[in-house]
This record gives C-alpha cells, sequence and structure tokens, in this order.
C-alpha cells in the first residue's frame, strides 16, 4: 500500500534535486545493506545528517529514491512490525517537509510510507536505515582504515 500519491508524484516531478539523484536512468544490480544507528557508531540518536555523513566515510551510497518502491516488491520475507528508512536524498512535497521513503509491515499489511526527515531530524540508536555499497574500487581509503569494508 502506498500512502500517499502525491508523495509518489514528488518523487518524478521534484524540481529541488536533479532527476538523476533521485530515480535510476535504466536497471542497475545494486548491493544494499540495512544498518541501525547504533551500527553506524553512534550510542545515542544522531541526526539524518549525521548519520549519510557517516554512512559515506564507511563506503556507503544514499540509494536512488526509487529503490523504496523496488525494495517493498522485492523483499518478500520483511518481519512483522519491522520498519526502515531508505537513505536518499530528501523529498520535499507540498506540506514542505523532506521526507524519505519507510518501508513497514505491520498487521494491515506492506506499507510504503513517505517519512520526515528534516537534516536535523534525530533518530533512535535502533532506527534502520538502507544503504547503498559502494563498489570496492570506489571505497575511501579512510573508510577501509577506520573498519568498514567493502
Amino acid at each position: 500500500m502506498l500512502e500517499s500519491k502525491e508523495f509518489v508524484k514528488s518523487l518524478y516531478d521534484n524540481t529541488e534535486a536533479p532527476r538523476a539523484q533521485r530515480v535510476l536512468k535504466k536497471p542497475e544490480k545494486m548491493t544494499l545493506i540495512t544498518l541501525a544507528v547504533a551500527d553506524l557508531g553512534f550510542k545515542s540518536s544522531a541526526t539524518t545528517d549525521q548519520i549519510y555523513e557517516r554512512a559515506q566515510i564507511l563506503g556507503l551510497e544514499l540509494c536512488p529514491a526509487d529503490t523504496g518502491p523496488n525494495y517493498l516488491l522485492k523483499y518478500r520475507n520483511q518481519p512483522l512490525n519491522e520498519w526502515m528508512s531508505i537513505g536518499m536524498q530528501q523529498i520535499t512535497v507540498s506540506d514542505g517537509y523532506p521526507r524519505v521513503f519507510e518501508l513497514k509491515l505491520d498487521g494491515g499489511g506492506l506499507w510504503l510510507l513517505g517519512g520526515w526527515a528534516q537534516p536535523g531530524h534525530e533518530w533512535r540508536p535502533d532506527s534502520r536505515f538502507v544503504f547503498r555499497l559502494r563498489p570496492p574500487a570506489e571505497v575511501p581509503a579512510r573508510a577501509l582504515h577506520a573498519g568498514g569494508s567493502a
């Protein structure tokens, strides 16, 4: 189920970011990883910007925005009550709030939501994000030395 047709439409119509940053031009294979905020090294809450910066240092990339809808269709074994946010460039919709896709499975079914993700929004240590792994040749050396893996 989609929470909002408007949010999905914004995925394609938003002029704040180049389309290439939001939607893949053609399908491509990518490796995704789901990590809790605590897995990124934060013992307490962290902001959206802090999470994205740490992910980049560890050799991860933001996902194209269409990862959310595509992952929803392919992730068939999602545990009940699991909730995860797609690490992606935020999309601002008509309510003025920057949002990211969130996937949730509960008693009401499988949901694709547009979750609030202002740069300064604080996420709990158990909040989970999906990021894209960078190909090994593109991982910064500092990430490998910081304990990150390719």
